[in-house]
C-alpha cells in the first residue's frame, strides 16, 4: 500500500524518501520546528542514533554532512489526520454503535482530544475529510 505524502511539506517528503517513514516521525516529534547540524563527531551521532536508529543517523550524516537542516512541524498534516480520525470514529459509533449524534461527539471530544470543544468537533464533522495537496506551483517558493 502506498502511502498518500501530498499534503506533507517538501522537507518533510524529502526526509521520509531519506531514513524512511517511522525515523521521520520519531524526528519531527523530538525536533519539529528546529534546525539540527549533524556533526560527525561520535557524540553527535550517538544522540541522534538513539532518536532515528543507526542506519538512518548515518544516511543523515552523508546526506546533510555538517550542513544544517530544518525538521518540519508538520502541523497540517497532523491536524488532518486528526480531523480524519474524527470523521471516522464519528461514522463507527454512529453506524456500527448506533449511538445519536450528540452523543458520539460527546464520546469523541472525552477520547480523542480533551483540548477541544464540542463546537470545535462539530465544525470538523462539517468538512470534508478530503485532504488537500500542496499546489506545485508553491513549491518553488518554498
Amino acid at each position: 500500500m502506498h502511502t498518500d505524502l501530498s499534503h506533507l511539506p517538501t522537507s518533510a517528503q524529502k526526509l521520509i524518501a531519506l531514513i524512511g517513514l517511522p525515523a521521520t516521525l520519531c524526528l519531527v516529534d523530538k525536533f519539529g520546528g528546529c534546525t539540527i547540524t549533524l556533526y560527525g563527531s561520535e557524540n553527535s551521532l550517538q544522540k541522534m542514533t538513539d532518536i532515528v536508529g543507526q542506519d538512518a543517523a548515518f544516511k543523515l550524516l552523508k546526506f546533510y554532512g555538517n550542513a544544517p537542516f530544518t525538521v518540519p512541524l508538520c502541523h497540517r498534516a497532523l491536524k488532518a489526520v486528526r480531523n480524519a480520525d474524527i470523521h471516522a470514529e464519528f461514522d463507527r459509533l454512529t453506524m456500527q454503535e448506533g449511538l445519536s449524534a450528540r452523543a458520539s461527539v460527546t464520546k469523541i471530544t472525552r477520547r480523542f482530544t480533551p483540548y477541544l470543544h464540542e463546537r470545535t468537533i462539530w465544525r470538523i464533522l462539517k468538512r470534508s475529510t478530503a485532504i488537500k495537496p500542496i499546489d506545485p506551483r508553491q513549491i518553488p517558493l518554498l
